[in-house]
């Protein structure tokens, strides 16, 4: 697990130079300020220690001391780093929304902001090849830390924690479409043809540049060669060759072209439907190709 305490640390000394400086031109009691300073110093060397239950102790009473001590703000949030530290990261989520809401405009807030979208990712399974089947797991943590994420990103883009927060975003991203792609995969195997395009689709709009592949496409028009959806399954194979012209799979697609005319050829002979109804869902409007292509995923 990355550790975000060294920069913790910095940020505290420079707010601790702050609280000198606040507590001569305030003339705050010197008893008070001195046992500020011993509680602080004592959680954050408890913290970097791993002694989480101590340190959880020192920042508690030094969040008990009177408001005009800047550290008794400073107090909490280190309450919700000791928590997190510890892995109760539900709790730590709550404290850190908790310092946001009680201290408008702190200097802070960006870290704790960037916390709880962290705290959120912890939550969820990464590990996902020694789990269960991934589409029994309960992945809404990776949405959660995916919203928090992204919406950190806009807010800070220049902050010091704007490159790891990609990174975490982008990671949960690749988790995400994994499990699209795992039940994908299930679907397929089962020969459940419908179940294929319908979350293949929803694949190409969510993740374009992750679902927009050549091997993507060759399955969805295997998928709606089997529905029945001979002219879609015509136009995606003709799409293959458009886009990856000089590919097995675009030669293949000329084959399948070619068998897939004699079949509606055939099937209006006969008096048979050479297309199954537009108005099966998904919709047959529906073109793969111009489904999220030029986003960014």
């Amino acid at each position: 697990m990355t550790s975000y305490f060294p920069t913790v640390a910095q940020l505290s000394i420079g707010a601790l130079a702050l609280v000198v400086v606040v507590a001569c031109t305030q003339e705050v009691a010197q008893p008070v300020a001195v046992e500020a300073e011993h509680l602080y110093a004592e959680g954050m060397e408890h913290l970097a220690g791993g002694s989480v239950l101590e340190a959880d102790q020192e920042f508690q009473n030094l969040a008990k001391l009177p408001a005009y001590i800047s550290l008794t703000s400073l107090a909490r949030l280190r309450l919700a780093d000791s928590l997190f530290v510890a892995r109760r990261f539900d709790e730590a989520i709550e404290h850190y929304h908790s310092f946001v809401q009680r201290h408008d405009g702190n200097p802070n807030i960006p870290y704790a902001l960037f916390m709880v979208a962290r705290s959120h990712f912890e939550l969820a399974p990464t590990d996902l090849w020694i789990l269960p089947p991934v589409y029994e797991l309960d992945l809404s943590p990776v949405g959660h830390a995916r919203k928090e994420l992204e919406k950190f990103i806009r807010t800070y883009p220049r902050s010091r924690f704007s490159t790891e927060a990609i990174r975490l975003r982008d990671r949960c991203l690749e988790l995400q479409y994994a499990h699209t792609r795992y039940v994908i995969d299930f679907y397929y195997k089962r020969g459940e043809w419908m179940g294929v395009v319908f979350r293949m689709h929803q694949a190409m709009q969510a993740y374009p540049d992750r679902a927009h592949t050549l091997s993507h496409y060759a399955l969805l028009a295997e998928s709606y060669a089997h529905l029945g959806w001979r002219k879609r399954a015509i136009e995606l194979w003709q799409a293959v060759g458009r886009r990856w012209p000089h590919t097995p799979e675009a030669q293949f697609g000329v084959q399948q072209i070619a068998i897939l005319q004699n079949e509606i050829a055939a099937a209006r002979q006969g008096g048979q439907p050479a297309e199954m109804p537009n108005d099966v869902p998904p919709t047959a409007a529906v073109q793969p190709e111009t489904i999220g292509d030029e986003g960014s995923s």
